[in-house]
C-alpha cells in the first residue's frame, strides 16, 4: 500500500488568480511535470488563447515525495481533494486532453440560454449533462452546473462544446 504513495500520478491543482507563471516556475524548479490546458479559440478572424479550466492545472507527482512542495508552491491555492481523498487523474485522460487542445476551437453564437439543460458534446466532459447557469464573455462561453451522484460542480466551457437537449 505504501508503494502507491510513491507512484507519480496526475493530480488537479487549484491556482491563485493570475499566478500561473509563478506556479510553472516553482514546479519546474522542483522537477514536477505539469499541464495547463490552453485552447486556441477562433473569434471572427482572430485566434486567442484561453485556459480551458481557468484557475486549475494538472501536475504529475508522487504524493509521498512532492505533495507539500506542490501544495505550498508560490501561487498554488491547494491540491484538489475531497475530504482526505486526493483524486488522481487517469494518464489516458491527460493524453486525450493534450490532443484536444492542440487544435483551434471555433466559437459560434450561442443557441442556448440560462436555465436550459445541455449535453456536452466535446472536450473532457463529453457526454455529461448540465444546466446553464450563465452565458459569458460576449456569448462565447457558458457556465454549467454538472450534477452526478457524488458531487455537483460548476464548469466554464466554450459554447460550441454544448448542445441543447430535446
Amino acid at each position: 500500500m505504501e508503494g502507491v504513495l510513491y507512484e507519480k500520478k496526475w493530480y488537479i491543482v487549484a491556482l491563485k488568480p493570475r499566478k500561473e507563471r509563478a506556479v510553472f516556475a516553482q514546479l519546474e524548479r522542483i522537477g514536477v511535470e505539469y499541464f495547463y490546458p490552453v485552447a486556441k479559440i477562433k473569434k471572427g478572424r482572430f485566434i486567442k488563447e484561453e485556459p480551458l479550466f481557468p484557475g486549475y492545472m494538472f501536475a504529475r507527482f508522487s504524493i509521498a515525495e512532492n505533495y507539500n512542495n506542490v501544495r505550498f508552491a508560490r501561487g498554488v491555492r491547494d491540491v484538489v481533494k475531497f475530504g482526505k481523498n486526493i483524486p488522481c487523474v487517469d494518464d489516458g485522460f491527460i493524453e486525450v486532453l493534450k490532443n484536444k487542445v492542440s487544435g483551434v476551437i471555433e466559437l459560434g453564437k450561442p443557441a442556448v440560454s440560462e436555465g436550459e439543460l445541455v449535453k456536452i458534446k466535446e472536450g473532457p466532459f463529453r457526454g455529461l449533462i448540465g444546466q446553464i447557469l450563465s452565458v459569458k464573455k460576449g456569448d462565447e462561453r457558458v457556465v454549467l452546473l454538472l450534477k452526478s451522484a457524488f458531487l455537483s460542480s460548476k464548469v466554464e466551457l466554450p459554447v460550441s462544446f454544448v448542445e441543447k437537449i430535446g
